[in-house]
């Protein structure tokens, strides 16, 4: 991946410019120019009139379907600059827009529930499935703690999913070196593991949304996506408790608090790792996740749970994911049946 990326960009991406602070965005959010703003109602009502009246035109993002971020691309190829306020879906669709029209992008976090500030491909959906297109470096990330504070704080607690995920992540990398099917440094193994170690003695302070826990989840963010471009490849934070993921909003076609559902990903596919799925349920309850299929706010139906399990492999391999635990472990009928009563059990 990272072998065909100019080395200057490349080091910029490993290195970003991320801005942390609170009251910081008026300060230094903004570019000269006619610029463009891609956000969402909640994000947007958070910025207030004054800041979001200094960009010449506002666009409130519902998809990351390929074609419609096609045509958004071409209807905002005139502007000088771009920038994303919100969730993962506005950060992804800034930085497609910046990408296909190569102007300069500023990030603004509305939250801290996904990576997607931080990170240099684009997630988007073309049929059942999630795929990461073009490289792009936000030229500016302004992490506002006192907007992201404004976020429901179960959204900014979810953020600790997509670092959770190192646990399972890490232990398919090594499932896939075993079987031939990728390289393994143990180096950046090694580090990917001590960025959750800390995470893991922060979990009272993402509970209650101090500016520690929100910084320090943005700040794992960045050295996990430093060390997967160093990898070449994501197998330092993700793995089959993504893959899980995936293969629910496909079939349920719901958006869902992306770190509860990987969170669920991560105790589930730690269960079949036999991967001490006990630390990351304790890990997740201190830090108040809602990850439970049967709660209120996943409100998952275990016949959709279960037909997601015993269809995953046949996810995973059509849309060529990465070797993980799936690929080997017994996901036939009865051993499906006994994980769901584990998971809704506990």
């Amino acid at each position: 991946m990272t072998a065909t990326i100019d080395p200057t960009l490349l080091q910029r991406a490993m290195h970003p410019d991320l801005r942390v602070g609170r009251g910081i965005l008026g300060r230094q959010g903004f570019l000269p120019g006619s610029g463009v703003l891609l956000t969402q109602e909640g994000p947007l009502a958070a910025l207030g009139p004054r800041d979001a009246s200094r960009f010449a035109r506002v666009v409130l993002v519902d998809t990351l379907e390929a074609d419609a971020l096609e045509r958004r691309a071409s209807e905002l190829a005139g502007f000088d600059w771009v920038a994303g306020l919100g969730g993962g879906m506005t950060m992804d669709a800034a930085k497609h827009v910046a990408w296909r029209n190569e102007r300069p992008l500023v990030l603004m976090p509305g939250s801290v529930s996904v990576d997607a500030s931080v990170t240099n491909t684009i997630a988007v959906r073309r049929g059942r499935g999630v795929v990461y297109e073009g490289f792009v470096v936000a030229d500016r990330i302004v992490a506002d703690l006192e907007l992201i504070e404004r976020a429901p704080d179960r959204v900014n607690r979810a953020g600790v999913g997509d670092l959770l995920s190192i646990q399972t992540g890490l232990h398919d990398w090594r499932r896939g070196a075993a079987a031939g099917r990728i390289g393994f440094d143990a180096a950046i193994a090694d580090r990917s593991a001590a960025v959750l170690e800390r995470l893991y003695g922060l979990a009272d302070e993402i509970a209650a949304g101090s500016d520690t826990g929100l910084e320090a989840i943005l700040r794992g963010y960045v050295e996990v996506n430093e060390l997967c471009l160093r990898a070449g490849h994501s197998g330092p934070e993700e793995g089959s408790e993504h893959y899980l993921a995936y293969q629910v909003e496909a079939l349920t076609g719901r958006s869902f608090v992306h770190g509860e559902i990987i969170g669920l990903g991560v105790v589930a596919m730690a269960r079949l790792q036999e991967n001490d799925p006990a630390r990351a349920i304790a890990f997740l309850d201190r830090c108040g996740v809602a990850w439970r299929p049967g709660g209120r706010e996943l409100a998952l139906d275990r016949a959709l749970l279960s037909e997601a399990l015993g269809g995953l492999r046949d996810f995973v391999r059509s849309e060529r994911l990465p070797w993980s635990v799936v690929d080997e472990a017994d996901l036939g009928g009865g051993r499906v049946e006994a994980l769901l009563d584990w998971l809704y059990a506990a």
